[in-house]
C-alpha cells in the first residue's frame, strides 16, 4: 500500500479536476490502473435483478475493451459491476469509505473475496487513512472521487436520494457525460435514473454499444467462442430462462456466462426482462 499526494507525477491526473484533490490517496494494487481509460458505473444497493444483469453487462463490455471500471464498493450495483469487469479478466478500481485496511477487517465472506479480487487485477483505494472506519459523511466525499476517476459516469439504478446521484452531480460539474439506464416507469429503484433522464440531466444509455461508441472505442471480445455463444441461443429458443438457471442447464460458470451475454445483448441477439430473464430478440 503507498500514499500519493497531488505533486506526485503518479498521482491519478483526473482527480487533480477536485476543488479539493484527495491529500494523500492511499492506493493498495496496480497505479496503472488509475492511469488509463475509465468508466465510473453506480448505482442502489438494493438493486433489482435488471439493474444487476445491466451492470455486468456494461462492465463486462468496457474490460473486454480494455476500459478501466471505477466504483464503490457496497452490495448493490457497485459489486455488480466489478464483478462483470473481472468476468472478463478487465481491471477495476474500488474506491471506498473507510480505510482500506479498516475495511478489509470489517467485511467477510464474498464481499472481502470481491475485495481481494480488484485489488489482485486493479487497485483499492481511499483518501482516508488505513485504519480509518466509515462514517456517514466518507460516502459522500468518496462519491467526488469516484466521479472523478472516470470519464464518464454511469448510474445503473438509483431511487430518489440515493448517494450514486451525488456522484452523477460531481461528475455534472466537472463536465464530465453522464449516462443513465432508463428503468420501468413507476419502478422505484429506477425513480433518481428516470428523473435524471427527464431533466437532461443525463443522457439515456441504451446499450454497451452506445456507451463505447461515447468513448471513441468499438467493442472487441477477448475470448469469442462461437460454439458457446451458439448454445446460449439454442438454449433460449424456447423460452426466456434465468442467467444461473441458464448457466447450470448448460455446464458454464457465472463469470462465463456473463460474457456471453454482454456480448450477445451488444450484437443485438438477446436481451433482459425486467424480472432479469434474458430472452431471445
Amino acid at each position: 500500500m503507498i500514499a500519493l499526494g497531488p505533486a506526485d507525477p503518479r498521482y491519478p491526473a483526473r482527480l487533480l479536476d477536485l476543488r479539493h484533490p484527495p491529500d494523500p490517496l492511499w492506493i493498495d494494487g496496480d497505479l496503472g490502473a488509475l492511469g488509463g481509460r475509465a468508466v465510473s458505473i453506480v448505482g442502489t444497493r438494493r438493486m433489482t435483478p435488471y439493474g444487476a444483469r445491466v451492470a455486468r453487462e456494461l462492465a463486462t463490455a468496457l474490460a473486454e475493451a480494455d476500459v478501466v471500471v471505477v466504483s464503490g464498493l457496497a452490495q448493490g450495483i457497485d459489486s455488480a459491476g466489478h464483478e462483470g469487469a473481472l468476468a472478463a479478466a478487465g481491471e477495476t478500481v474500488a474506491v471506498l469509505g473507510a480505510g482500506i485496511a479498516s475495511y478489509l477487517e470489517e467485511v467477510h465472506g464474498k464481499r472481502r473475496r470481491l475485495a481481494h479480487a480488484i485489488r489482485g487485477r486493479g487497485a483499492l483505494v481511499s483518501e482516508f487513512p488505513p485504519g480509518a472506519p466509515a462514517q456517514h459523511w466518507t460516502f459522500a466525499q468518496r462519491d467526488s472521487t469516484i466521479a472523478a476517476l472516470g470519464e464518464m459516469t454511469v448510474v445503473v439504478e438509483a431511487p430518489v436520494g440515493s448517494g450514486a446521484l451525488i456522484t452523477t452531480a460531481e461528475a455534472r460539474r466537472l463536465r464530465r457525460p453522464v449516462y443513465a439506464v432508463p428503468g420501468p416507469i413507476g419502478a422505484a429503484a429506477s425513480a433518481g435514473t428516470n428523473d435524471l433522464i427527464a431533466a437532461g440531466a443525463a443522457r439515456a444509455l441504451t446499450g454497451a454499444e452506445m456507451l463505447l461508441a461515447a468513448l471513441g472505442l468499438r467493442y472487441a471480445t477477448r475470448a469469442d467462442d462461437p460454439d458457446d455463444d451458439a448454445r446460449v441461443l439454442d438454449a433460449l429458443a424456447a423460452s426466456p430462462s434465468d442467467p444461473d438457471a441458464l448457466a447450470r442447464r448448460l455446464g458454464l460458470s457465472t463469470t462465463t456466462l456473463a460474457a456471453i451475454v454482454a456480448r450477445l445483448v451488444i450484437r443485438g441477439r438477446i436481451g433482459t426482462a425486467a424480472d432479469g430473464r434474458l430472452a431471445r430478440r
